[in-house]
Formats: C-alpha cells, sequence, structure tokens
C-alpha cells in the first residue's frame, strides 16, 4: 500500500472509530459504519480487522464493555441489570458471561475489587496514533482549595487511586461528586517517562476543612 493510500485509509478509520466512539448507545450496524468509511461491506469487515486487530463487532463489544467497568467501579449505586442493559445485553447473564469472558472477572468480582492492570491489556489495540485537533484556551482559574489524592506510578494503576478517591469523599463529605468540580493534574508524558515515575494528581474541590492530603 502507498503512503498516500495509507493514509487516506486512516482518515476513512478515524471517522469510523470517532462514530463509534460517539454512538456507542445507538445501533451500530455493519451497513452504517462501512457507509461512514465509504467502504463495501465485505471490503469493510476485512479492512477494518486488519487495521485494528479486532473484527468491528469485537471492538464495539469491548469499548461498551469498558463503559460498563467504569460504572461498576466508580458508580457503584447503579445496578448491574441496568448496566448490562445500557450495554446493549439483553439480560444479566448474557452480560456477566461477556464480561467473564474479557476480563477474568464477573461484573460483581470487579465491583468489589477491579483488576485494573490485566483491565488494559483488553484495550491494546493495533491503531495507529490518531491526530486530533484540540481547542487550547487560556482562562483566570480563580484560587481554589482543593483535596488532593496523589498518583505515583503506572498509568495502569491510575484507576485504583481514582477508586480510592471516590471512597475517601463519600466518606468524608468534604468534596461531594455532585456539588463539587474533579480535576487532573497531569505531570508528566506516560509515553515517555518511566512508569513507575509517573505523577497523576486527582482532585475535588472542597469549601470546608481538608484531611491531609493522601499518597497512592
Amino acid at each position: 500500500m502507498s503512503n498516500t493510500q495509507a493514509e487516506k485509509y486512516a482518515r476513512r478509520f478515524a471517522k469510523v472509530l470517532d462514530h463509534i466512539e460517539s454512538n456507542l448507545g445507538e445501533t451500530l450496524s455493519t451497513e452504517l459504519l462501512s457507509q461512514v468509511a465509504n467502504f463495501s461491506k465485505f471490503h469493510f469487515h476485512r479492512q477494518f480487522a486488519e487495521y485494528v486487530g479486532t473484527s468491528v463487532g469485537r471492538y464495539i463489544q469491548l469499548l461498551r464493555l469498558r463503559q460498563a467497568s467504569y460504572r461498576l467501579a466508580f458508580s457503584r449505586q447503579d445496578k448491574i441489570i441496568d448496566i448490562a442493559l445500557d450495554a446493549g445485553f439483553e439480560n444479566p447473564e448474557s452480560f456477566t458471561r461477556a464480561f467473564r469472558n474479557t476480563f477474568g472477572q464477573s461484573p460483581s468480582a470487579f465491583r468489589r475489587q477491579p483488576d485494573w492492570e490485566s483491565w488494559h491489556d483488553r484495550y491494546r489495540f493495533r491503531i495507529p496514533e490518531r491526530k486530533q485537533t484540540v481547542q487550547v484556551e487560556i482562562v483566570d482559574f480563580k484560587t481554589t482549595r482543593v483535596a488532593v489524592m496523589e498518583h505515583r506510578g503506572p498509568t495502569e494503576r491510575v484507576n485504583d487511586s481514582v477508586g480510592q478517591f471516590i471512597d475517601w469523599r463519600q466518606a468524608s463529605g468534604l468534596s461531594p461528586k455532585n456539588s463539587s468540580r474533579s480535576f487532573g493534574i497531569v505531570y508528566d508524558n506516560p509515553d515517555t517517562c518511566e512508569p513507575a515515575d509517573f505523577r497523576f494528581d486527582i482532585c475535588g474541590d472542597v469549601h470546608d476543612r481538608c484531611r491531609p492530603t493522601r499518597r497512592a
């Protein structure tokens, strides 16, 4: 494949991937996605698997299971049956089978103690780096008091720190999720620093006396 043709394919599949990510709650048929890519259905199936490293159906399921994973871990008030239905499964049993086959844990076990490191392994696709346009806006930000959970270590463990911060929020009541802003402060590029040296702060603004900062 020539460089020009490869670039055209990359642009087409970038549109498809963006469409999938933006419409996970909708019906994502092969016919629709092949039209987005401007390929025939047969050609689209083959090229998608070659480009991403997995079939389009499996890719969509993995993204829906990723959303479900976040809800299981961080929105513990949500019922598993509701998470299953929102992820496109007909019943909790089929959701549990797919979740266990993918992550090696049942949804309830994942909710109790998520294995984030193994979880990350399921999301290592061979998709080339996608170019994205980012709108940067410089604003004046007034002094804000925040509670901070300092994460230090591999990016695969960031969600463990997020879970600890959510537990602290719920236990202390000093930074209620629904009425307090949340911030993430990234100090390092995970692509260029050693995993053990990666730094990321998870913050929530507070309006009362705050307990001491905790380190992950």
